[in-house]
């Protein structure tokens, strides 16, 4: 069986989900090919993109120089070397295919790339990538069943769901399978008009073979935080970072670890800046898989305290969080989205109300005193809790299963 994935644009530092799940097809002895729109930043990836060696399993379907003018430009020259092949036509009809037949999206991939790609499904990551896919099928670029993952944002922020809600009650007809990653999701997708019987939750798991169980430690007498995370809004750092100026007010002793990139970074440099706390937050930026591992392994918990952004992005459910679970880290996040599917408050971590620094800081503080013999219990849950619901060889074994029965 070959599987194919569709993603907008590959790699993508911040989406290791989207990098374990091709490693664990591969793993499990599929025949794998990636189709991409566009490249990502191919100077920071993750190791397992040059172990596998992805770039050579993947299409990219579109390189377009910088400038909206020249590739406007780009794509009229792509779609006038493909004007003898009807399906670049056909892709100019934007009746039937909306803005990307306006843009000349659909016309300039069709034009650039003659073949036809082949497989037996394609799993299509996020919501607009498989509306894309959908489309690109209909035009005979695509040959195969079409699964689309539905992740977060693509079915949470207000402007993706202005855009795209007419365009995902098209791809409920047109693609074969739904593949939200929560409860919360499945609901939301069927509220939108998705028949129940083209919906499956398929959980982005963690390959519990990866991580072994650390031994249990009380905190340090000063506090070791971490938190890893693409640096948006949602992610709740600004309000964690409020959190940490409550504790040193207090004279808590603690040091915060943010590691990661994104949009986000000068906005939480400045808040730290302003509120005189680089001499215990400090923020390393984007690290490589064994450097991220090194610094859990040092940690006394993990920090992700996500909210609901100004533009109604949401999480699904954060990988981090499992793998922070799986190693046995004590966890803190927020009752938000899907995140209560995976911490059980009280039991398997800790969740407090989203954008309550106060809440954050009394936990954290709270922590900080808790004993050895306290945890144990708790990170037992845990690990049980990411093993039973959240394995990734179970995941993509049972969604494999699925696929040969499309």
């Amino acid at each position: 069986m070959k599987v194919g994935f569709f993603l907008l644009k590959f790699p993508v530092a911040s989406e290791t989900f989207v990098l374990n799940q091709i490693t664990a097809f591969i793993d499990m002895g599929f025949e794998v090919e990636i189709v991409a729109i566009q490249k990502g930043d191919l100077t920071n990836t993750h190791s397992a993109f040059k172990e596998y060696d992805l770039a050579a399993k993947t299409t990219w379907l579109m390189d377009e120089p910088s400038g909206k003018a020249a590739k406007l430009q780009s794509r009229a020259l792509n779609t006038l070397r493909g004007a003898l092949r009807p399906q670049t036509w056909r892709a100019l009809n934007s009746k039937r295919y909306g803005e990307e037949a306006r843009n000349l999206i659909l016309s300039s991939i069709c034009g650039r790339n003659p073949q036809t790609v082949q497989a037996d499904v394609f799993i299509a990551h996020f919501g607009p990538a498989g509306v894309t896919a959908a489309k690109l099928r209909e035009l005979g670029l695509l040959k195969g069943k079409i699964a689309t993952v539905f992740h977060g944002i693509d079915i949470s922020g207000r402007e993706a769901l202005a855009h795209y809600t007419p365009e995902y009650q098209k791809l409920f007809t047109r693609g074969d399978l739904m593949l939200p990653i929560s409860n919360l999701w499945a609901g939301r997708l069927q509220k939108m008009g998705c028949p129940a019987n083209k919906i499956t939750v398929s959980r982005m798991g963690v390959d519990m073979e990866r991580f072994s169980q650390r031994s249990v430690k009380a905190p340090a007498k000063t506090l070791e935080i971490i938190s890893v995370a693409r640096l948006t809004e949602k992610k709740g750092l600004h309000i964690a970072i409020e959190a940490c100026l409550r504790l040193k007010e207090r004279g808590v002793k603690f040091r915060y670890n943010i590691l990661g990139i994104g949009p986000w970074e000068t906005r939480l440099r400045t808040l730290i800046e302003q509120n005189q706390l680089d001499d215990v937050v400090f923020m390393p930026g984007f690290k490589p898989n064994h450097e991220v591992k090194a610094m859990l392994d040092e940690a006394d918990v993990f920090l992700l305290p996500s909210i609901t952004g100004e533009d109604g992005d949401m999480e699904g459910i954060p990988v981090a969080l499992m793998e922070a679970m799986a190693v046995g880290i004590p966890v803190i996040s927020t009752v938000h989205s899907g995140i209560p599917e995976l911490i059980d408050a009280g039991r398997t971590g800790w969740l407090v109300p989203e954008k309550d620094a106060m809440a954050l800081a009394d936990t954290l503080q709270a922590f900080g005193r808790i004993e050895a013999n306290d945890l144990k219990p708790m990170l037992s849950l845990a690990r049980a809790k990411v093993e039973t619901e959240f394995n990734q060889q179970v995941i993509y074994r049972e969604l494999a299963r699925q696929l040969q029965t499309l």
